[in-house]
């Protein structure tokens, strides 16, 4: 008799306990797919920010490239050497001993007239060399002589010794 009455307990309890557990694995079963999901999103959303972070650091290494070529370009041009080349090019000359103004108003220094060294001899030209209509060197209306320079608003030769 007794295993008649477990088998009665168990019966009962047996169908009850499947029914009652359907619901709870569903539930567990539910999480983990949605947690794989999510990971698997978070994963995504991770490897497109790092996608973009190396395109950014490309980026970045392009222009600190630019930068420097720049950097250099701009300690070229501003080298002494290079700044007196470009000034003789715009018909600059190397100033004289500087005079200096005093709070007081009295003048410390003599102040000298800037000269342009001796013009370098042109060669020659004769006029069947020069086309027609065409101005032998040193004949620009900008020169000016050695004392001038063109100012950059008019082109009109204006003296360059107040410089």
């Amino acid at each position: 008799m007794i295993g008649a009455q477990a088998v009665r307990r168990r019966s009962p309890g047996g169908a009850g306990a499947t029914a009652a557990r359907t619901p709870f694995v569903v539930l567990i079963v539910t999480l983990l797919a949605g947690g794989l999901i999510s990971l698997l999103l978070l994963n995504s959303a991770v490897n497109q920010d790092s996608f973009e972070l190396n395109k950014l650091q490309k980026e970045t290494t392009g222009y600190t490239d630019e930068q420097q070529e720049l950097q250099q370009e701009v300690d070229g041009l501003s080298a002494p050497g290079a700044l007196e080349q470009r000034a003789r090019q715009l018909g600059m000359v190397p100033g004289g001993a500087p005079a200096f103004l005093a709070p007081t108003g009295t003048v410390h220094g003599s102040p000298e007239p800037a000269t342009a060294p001796p013009a370098p001899p042109s060669p020659t030209v004769t006029p069947a060399a020069t086309p027609t209509g065409a101005a032998a060197p040193g004949d620009s209306p900008a020169s000016g002589g050695p004392f001038t320079s063109p100012t950059p608003s008019t082109g009109t030769p204006t003296p360059a010794l107040g410089r």
